[in-house]
């Protein structure tokens, strides 16, 4: 029999397609964007599928299509999420009837990240619904789920994942649909309107409206609890005396662990709905165990709401998880973690040996044959040879292909931060006074993300010093997504791309010159010019990427 793999990303793309999404779009950035991918080949009249400039920008635009009615779908990562806050904060006050689900991807371990960050506390500050599947098997119903909710409950709805469960694998017989579990209700898709139907009062989000919009928000909150304490998406299993509760992917991740041992008999509660907490199932589960164990990724959310929901009712269980030091405070769970998890409730059990994940960080992997940074660098670092040595100068960078120039043999970033925000630090240390020369490296995508304006005040401050813009076509770390300077959309249409030249003079910067990094020569000489005019320029070194889509 033909057998086939499906992949975790391609189970969340069918989920949404079987929802009836019609709009879609996010920023480039993983685990997020190979679920956009998995949407592409179903783009067309019914799905447009779009790239953003920013995250905020998406978030607006899918937010805006999901008031005339259509269902949106918003993918971005945890670093992301915090781009589009502002527009979160808001948009949980009135959102529309269309349906709009957030996909936000968590990165436990930073493996492409610039930090370990956890997005459930924000949708918890947001007060919007907050879901994450348990396995592959439910993966699709929770997509379709958050759209009813959404549609039904009229308020942004929040699926989180992380890269286990994208890159996670389910096979199938050819032919076979995946055995997803039944909804626990099926309104369907909005239809796609005929026009925007005008209503003042409910989409003027203003300050005599607040508290009412507020306590209607908290009053939604309390029926989308009513409905998570009866979900199907939650499980529970075993009799055990010992409990373990397991949030989101972790559930998975502990049944692969048991799975290698001789099963010990636990009693496990599999956590989907993350906000709000199905209390009561959760404290009929305390009542049922003498101690419970907490499985999550990243932070004690949960294992904290637990604890409080114990005390509040009179539970003297020992609570065990990150915050008891039982489970690693940072990094991803694997399965060594989780076995010695395990040792907080079962100190005697026989664990097989588990080995580490053995993954390599992409920031640590070498730059590709034929890509334009290498020449660029080593013009750079010629030149700054000749222009009074290395320590004569300080290099900032930012997220992208350029956190590799931090390898052998070039080690050439002194600081690095987030995206977009290597100009902003070299104006920050050019105000400061300092004596050495300053560089900032800038993406072509990370530059119209959010480094314009940076370079804006920059120019605005008369700040010294250098920007050199990576220009290479595309976004190249997350997978070459096309950005605004791409000439192609991303179903590889063609279309007029911004001209970055044009873009960064209309900035204020008078001194710009474009090179093609190609020519060493040529290059190291225009980085001489732009060094000697002591103040602030722009060479934009210009090549594509050698992966390019």
């Amino acid at each position: 029999m033909t057998m086939r793999q499906i992949t975790g990303s391609q189970v969340l793309a069918t989920g949404a397609l079987e929802a009836g999404v019609q709009f879609v779009t996010g920023y480039p950035g993983s685990p997020s964007t190979s679920v956009v991918e998995a949407l592409l080949p179903s783009a067309g009249d019914d799905l447009c599928i779009e790239w953003a400039i920013n995250e905020k920008s998406a978030f607006d635009t899918a937010f805006g299509a999901s008031l005339a009615g259509v269902r949106s779908l918003l993918c971005l990562k945890s670093v992301g999420l915090n781009v589009a806050l502002d527009s979160l904060m808001v948009s949980n006050l009135a959102a529309g009837d269309g349906g709009f689900v957030i996909l936000v991807g968590d990165d436990p371990g930073g493996w492409g990240s610039q930090n370990e960050e956890d997005s459930r506390p924000l949708a918890a500050a947001a007060e919007v619904p907050l879901l994450e599947p348990t396995s592959l098997a439910n993966a699709k119903p929770v997509l379709r789920h958050a759209f009813e909710l959404s549609t039904q409950f009229q308020v942004p709805v929040i699926v989180r994942i992380t890269r286990a469960l994208t890159a996670g694998t389910r096979t199938l017989n050819a032919g076979q649909s995946d055995d997803s579990p039944p909804l626990d209700s099926s309104p369907g898709p909005s239809p796609h309107p005929i026009a925007f139907r005008r209503q003042a009062e409910r989409f003027n989000v203003l300050p005599i409206h607040v508290v009412d919009f507020h306590q209607k928000l908290q009053a939604t909150l309390e029926e989308v609890q009513g409905r998570f304490e009866q979900s199907t998406l939650n499980g529970r299993e075993g009799e055990g005396s010992q409990g373990v509760i397991a949030a989101g992917y972790t559930s998975h991740k502990l049944r692969e662990v048991l799975a290698q041992s001789a099963r010990p008999d636990l009693h496990i509660f599999d956590l989907c709905t993350l906000h709000p907490l199905p209390e009561r199932k959760i404290l009929d589960f305390l009542q049922r165990v003498d101690a419970v164990l907490v499985l999550e990724e990243i932070a004690p959310y949960v294992e904290h709401q637990v604890q409080a929901l114990a005390q509040r009712a009179g539970l003297g269980l020992p609570i065990y998880g990150r915050s008891s030091g039982h489970v690693p405070r940072a990094g991803e769970l694997f399965a060594p973690q989780i076995a010695q998890a395990l040792t907080a409730l079962l100190p005697d059990w026989p664990w097989p040996p588990f080995r580490e994940d053995g993954r390599t960080m992409p920031s640590r992997q070498t730059l590709c044959e034929g890509c334009p940074y290498i020449p660029t660098f080593e013009a750079l670092l010629a030149v700054m040879e000749r222009q009074g040595g290395r320590d004569a100068f300080v290099v900032t960078g930012e997220t992208g292909c350029m956190v590799r120039a931090q390898l052998p043999p070039w080690e050439l970033l002194d600081v690095k931060y987030g995206m977009g925000s290597s100009i902003g630090l070299a104006a920050g240390l050019a105000r400061a006074g300092i004596h050495q020369q300053i560089v900032a490296l800038s993406g072509d995508s990370a530059l119209l993300h959010s480094g314009l304006g940076e370079l804006i005040d920059a120019a605005q401050a008369n700040a010294n010093l250098l920007v050199i813009v990576l220009d290479n076509e595309t976004t190249a770390l997350s997978g070459g997504q096309p950005h605004p300077g791409t000439p192609h959309n991303a179903q590889g249409q063609p279309r007029k791309p911004v001209d970055l030249d044009t873009l960064v003079q209309a900035c204020g910067v008078d001194s710009v010159w474009v090179v093609g990094p190609e020519d060493a020569e040529a290059t190291e000489a225009v980085l001489e010019e732009a060094l000697a005019v002591n103040k602030l320029t722009v060479v934009i070194a210009r090549g594509p990427c050698p992966h390019g889509k």
